[in-house]
């Protein structure tokens, strides 16, 4: 294997404000804190190894893992350290197409990845019914990184979000639509040219189809804040959990801390799918072994999960305290938990495992780089780590229901925080929000 060294020896950028980019202390929620001039600040762990001075070498996890679940095509490059060669990332790693269909359009386009980075992440619900076609994005991210390029923000958004869809002629909807936020894809990806509403067209799940769902969604996201949020998006990527699974089992699990009490609704305690919803078990009129007996029981504590369960565990939200709200919170630690398995060095040196990964790529993602070239992106993310993650909740991790329907708002603070990424604050937004940092153990 042919590879060469970084010997990039630049001092690492610093902030607006002189502080060197790596250098953000936060609020250990779990007892301790660091602080800064009097101001505590939200968790942030600095990788392990790096007790100070020159930072410990790390193994280079293949392109497509990181940018695919923190970024949508395949996995950051960590920093430092001995590189595989271009020829072999394009060789070994790349899909097919990571330009997939039409271009993003020109007045939300992210025209330079040298500075701010705001990527869609969009994750497609399996339909319930065989043969339906029909898929809205049930998992919206919006993965943010500062023109620092020193830390990933995830933010999701619930499915329910209550949004002013913009007409879209282009596939029947003729007039603005108030719905929820998932529906803004479903809208995108219908067939196009003159005919009915977009109701009574069919599915079109091509990558161009695919790119008219996220050039909505993206739309549906500027609209959440009044008066219109203005950002510019600079790729996207859209997950197919099935395909999903596969990358799971690619890895073997993943290591993951289960944060609450619950049973499973899609499995019974043998780890065998039921086919059928498990509600017994569930904080329901019908008790534990019920009708349909209960699911698969996880408990609290941190553990080694099978594929099936890693992914079962993410797609719960009956049964938890704050429903889709920790959901969201679960997806976000299983993207962060294959980062981390994808990066390690047991993998990176199995080629077996490297072999299963790339062959589930082809069923995992359809992504759109915004026209930036691959390797523009493998130098422009090459410092970051799984550990510079960080999980926002939205909301707090609180309900905002709409009184009269079952869809939720946005409270005051969570607009704050779109701003806040509008305007490369959101450093200190979480600095007087610290609880809004999700943990994964």
């Amino acid at each position: 294997m042919s590879s060469y060294v970084d010997r990039d020896v630049r001092p690492r950028s610093r902030s607006s404000d002189g502080r060197p980019s790596r250098d953000r202390s936060y609020e250990d929620r779990s007892g301790g804190s660091r602080s800064n001039g009097g101001r505590s600040y939200p968790p942030r762990r600095r990788p392990s190894g790096q007790a100070g001075g020159k930072p410990s070498r790390k193994p280079k996890a293949p392109l497509w893992a990181t940018l695919t679940v923190v970024l949508g095509t395949m996995v950051l490059l960590a920093s430092g350290g001995i590189v595989v060669g271009p020829p072999l990332i394009e060789r070994l790693f790349l899909p097919t197409d990571i330009n997939a269909g039409a271009p993003i359009p020109e007045d939300i386009r992210g025209k330079d990845i040298s500075g701010a980075i705001n990527f869609l992440l969009l994750g497609m619900d399996n339909p319930d019914t065989p043969g339906q076609t029909d898929r809205r994005a049930d998992s919206i991210v919006l993965v943010h990184i500062p023109p620092t390029h020193d830390v990933v923000y995830m933010i999701s958004f619930p499915r329910d979000t209550q949004v002013t869809i913009p007409a879209y002629p282009t596939t029947g909807l003729t007039d603005d639509w108030t719905s929820k936020i998932n529906s803004a894809f479903f809208v995108g990806t219908r067939v196009t040219g003159p005919g009915p509403s977009v109701w009574d067209r069919e599915s079109d799940l091509s990558p161009e189809g695919r790119a008219r769902g996220a050039e909505v969604t993206m739309r549906a996201i500027n609209n959440l804040v009044p008066g219109g949020l203005g950002l510019e998006f600079h790729g996207w990527a859209t997950i197919d959990f099935i395909g999903f699974e596969k990358v799971v089992e690619a890895l073997g699990g993943v290591h993951m801390c289960v944060d609450s009490d619950f049973y499973s609704i899609h499995y019974y305690p043998d780890g065998t799918f039921s086919g059928i919803p498990l509600w017994g078990g569930l904080n329901t009129s019908e008790p534990a072994g019920g009708r349909y007996g209960s699911g698969y029981h996880y408990t609290v504590g941190c553990r080694d999960l099978e594929p099936w369960q890693a992914l079962d565990y993410s797609r719960q939200r009956y049964g938890l305290p704050n429903s889709d709200y920790d959901r969201q919170r679960h997806q976000q630690q299983l993207l962060k938990a294959i980062v981390k398995k994808v990066a390690s060095t047991d993998t990176l040196t199995n080629i077996n495992t490297i072999n299963k990964l790339r062959e589930a790529a082809g069923d995992l993602l359809t992504m759109n780089l915004g026209g930036h070239e691959l390797l523009d992106w493998v130098w422009t993310l090459k410092s970051l780590r799984a550990d510079d993650i960080v999980m926002i909740r939205t909301n707090g991790g609180t309900f905002c229901d709409i009184p009269g329907t079952s869809n939720q708002c946005l409270t005051d603070d969570m607009l704050d925080l779109l701003r806040a990424v509008k305007n490369e604050t959101v450093f200190e937004f979480l600095t007087t929000h610290p609880d809004w940092v999700a943990k994964d153990q």
